[in-house]
């Protein structure tokens, strides 16, 4: 070999040597030009507005800017790599990028193919297409960003464990998060109220319940089935009383939206003091506080209306607390006020129990906390039977009926005889969507454990979801994802205890990566969407005009009669009898009708929405009804 090649590689070799010295390995050259290319990225998805089109998004893209901001970004990671020594520059800068490119792609994207251009509401296949469609691609994202952490966590590239966080950090970090989530979705969630957009299904009936309660202290509700009746008919939910001093003094429904989105993120709170108890580290809380709050199944479902269900989460993670903190007292405790928000409430509470008696070993407080959920789920049953006129809503369950039979006995029976039909209706395409917006946010880890009895906690899903023919018990848009949510979160938790390590990191760091990503694909287009709702009301008739609208919605005496349009329904709270058009539950009317009131065709006032087309009605008012006021798109009827 010439004497010149030999020199040259000689030279090539202790260029590597004094790169490798200063952290730029090969390897390392590679993660800043990947970290670099994530910083054009970012350049371009906020420079270029406009994703509805790929076609039209090349087309904007500046080119020379693109990649320009690339080599900057990959000479100064270099640099500052050379002149610093610092092994963790680039690690640091890969993940960072990689993070805020997959948040961004899941915001625009799926924001730009369907919200805001329809609503639930104007388009019920379209949404849940694209939830399903909109899950593969965030799992999607997640493959990426899997693979950049399992990099980063192999021999420490973060220097993790040299950092150290201390719990007031995480106590800092829990409050904060809870106000931003409470304050955020509080208000955003309201913004379809202050449009006359939310319906009677499921607001207005929340709403007049409310008001009724503060009047007369009985839930009672006419919206529910078009006769003045309790909710607790439908559901025994007795942990509506807890935040009715609350309501008491903001007597809004607006607060119901603010309750809610403090009900769900107060959970964050469980998490600090959970992961205190079991000895994790200020990193570790921080982490799971995070991937808590950004959970998509949790504050996701708070932009359908308002519901009992949303009390779960916070109620079983700090009944899992005191578990943990063998506080028996406070355990039963919470142990009812689970029960007490809903009659299915008690098969979370059966499943703890199991898990207290076989996993935690301690069988006399599980035996407890079994018998008392036996017990109030027949007292409750019994409860909804002999004030509602329907009984529990059994029909979720008819795909597992036998002969007519509509009984749990029923349900049992065709389970226990004939699996192989059970495990068919379970295991159908088109329930892998909520499977994986609810494992995969999660990397899949409770079926991690090392204990067979752990995964006691991932029961639920089955009954509550995946065995239910009612097609809403397993979408994540709505409320039945609470109970399981906590399920899944606590089984994460005691993963993780066991977990080594790096394979620790990877799950806790990809989960937070991929519950960010998860969530924006599902709410970035919910917040738009009521926003532009919001806007779209203000522009079309000014604040002064909905004001208008909310001031003739209350001069409705209380005390009459009211038929109405669905979305104005949740305005007329106040009023006790109160029903709406086309009501799914004409039936049930005859109630109404025996006590002297034909409803729908005899109450004293008509309130009606013209966004929607009321011709034919208005036909059929003209020689018993008079046009009273109208404001905007709000027309209040009074029989002459």
């Amino acid at each position: 070999m010439p004497q010149k090649l030999q020199t040259a590689q000689q030279k090539l070799k202790e260029f590597f040597k004094k790169c490798e010295d200063k952290h730029l390995s090969l390897e390392r050259i590679i993660a800043a030009a990947l970290a670099s290319l994530m910083f054009s990225y970012i350049y371009a998805l906020i420079g270029n507005g406009d994703f509805s089109s790929y076609q039209e998004y090349y087309l904007n893209i500046n080119f020379g800017m693109f990649f320009t901001v690339a080599l900057l970004s990959l000479g100064v990671l270099i640099v500052a790599t050379y002149l610093s020594k610092c092994r963790y520059i680039i690690p640091w800068a890969l993940i960072a990028g990689t993070a805020a490119v997959s948040v961004l792609i899941a915001a625009n994207y799926p924001s730009s193919e369907i919200i805001p251009a329809t609503s639930y509401y104007s388009d019920t296949e379209a949404w849940v297409a694209a939830n399903i469609s909109y899950v593969f691609f965030a799992v999607g994202i997640g493959v990426f960003d899997f693979i950049v952490v399992k990099w980063l966590v192999k021999d420490d590239k973060l220097g993790l464990s040299g950092i150290t966080i201390d719990r007031r950090i995480t106590l800092i970090t829990a409050c904060a998060l809870f106000v931003i989530a409470t304050v955020v979705f509080g208000y955003f969630t309201s913004l379809k109220y202050r449009s006359f957009n939310n319906h009677a299904f499921d607001f207005g009936i929340f709403a007049q319940m409310y008001e009724r309660m503060a009047v007369s202290g009985a839930p009672e509700t006419t919206l529910e089935r078009s006769y003045l009746m309790s909710h607790f008919g439908v559901h025994f939910s007795p942990i509506f009383y807890l935040f009715l001093p609350g309501y008491w003094i903001f007597r809004s429904p607006i607060y119901l939206f603010y309750l809610q989105a403090a009900a769900v993120a107060a959970g964050v709170f469980a998490v600090y003091l959970i992961a205190g108890k079991l000895g994790l580290s200020g990193k570790m809380t921080l982490a799971l506080e995070l991937i808590y709050i950004f959970y998509p199944c949790l504050l996701n479902g708070t932009f359908y209306d308002f519901h009992e269900n949303k009390f779960l989460t916070t109620i079983i993670l700090f009944l899992f607390y005191f578990i943990v903190s063998k506080k028996t007292a406070l355990t039963f405790v919470f142990s009812l006020l689970l029960l007490m928000v809903k009659e299915d409430a008690a098969i979370y509470l059966i499943c703890i129990a199991l898990f207290v008696m076989i996993y935690r070993k301690e069988v006399l407080k599980g035996v407890g906390m079994l018998a008392m959920a036996l017990v109030y789920f027949v007292v409750a049953n019994k409860v909804v039977a002999s004030v509602g006129t329907e009984g529990v809503m059994m029909d979720r369950l008819s795909d597992y009926f036998l002969n007519g039979e509509k009984t749990y006995g029923s349900v049992l029976k065709t389970i226990f005889y004939d699996l192989g039909y059970v495990i068919k209706q379970m295991f159908k395409a088109d329930k892998l969507p909520f499977v994986l917006w609810m494992f995969a946010p999660v990397l899949f880890a409770p079926f991690m454990t090392k204990k067979v009895s752990a995964l006691i906690l991932l029961l639920p899903i089955l009954p509550i979801n995946i065995m239910q023919s009612w097609i809403y018990q397993s979408d994540v848009d709505f409320q039945y994802t609470y109970g399981v949510a906590a399920m899944i979160f606590m089984s994460l938790v005691f993963v993780v205890l066991d977990l080594k390590t790096d394979r620790k990191r990877l799950v806790v760091m990809t989960s937070v990566i991929l519950c960010m990503v998860m969530v924006t694909a599902l709410v970035y287009p919910k917040l738009k969407h009521n926003d532009a709702l919001y806007q779209s009301a203000k522009k079309t008739y000014s604040e002064e005009t909905v004001e208008k609208m909310e001031e003739l919605c209350a001069s409705v005496p209380a005390d009459a009669s009211v038929t109405a349009s669905s979305s104005v329904s949740p305005h007329l709270y106040r009023v006790k009898h109160l029903y709406i058009i086309m009501h799914t539950y004409d039936s049930l009317r005859e109630e109404g009708i025996k006590n002297g009131l034909a409803v729908g065709t005899d109450t004293d006032y008509y309130v009606l929405d013209t966004r929607y087309d009321t011709t034919e009605l208005k036909t059929q008012m003209a020689d018993n009804y008079l046009l009273q006021d109208s404001a905007g798109f709000i027309e209040v009827y009074k029989r002459r």
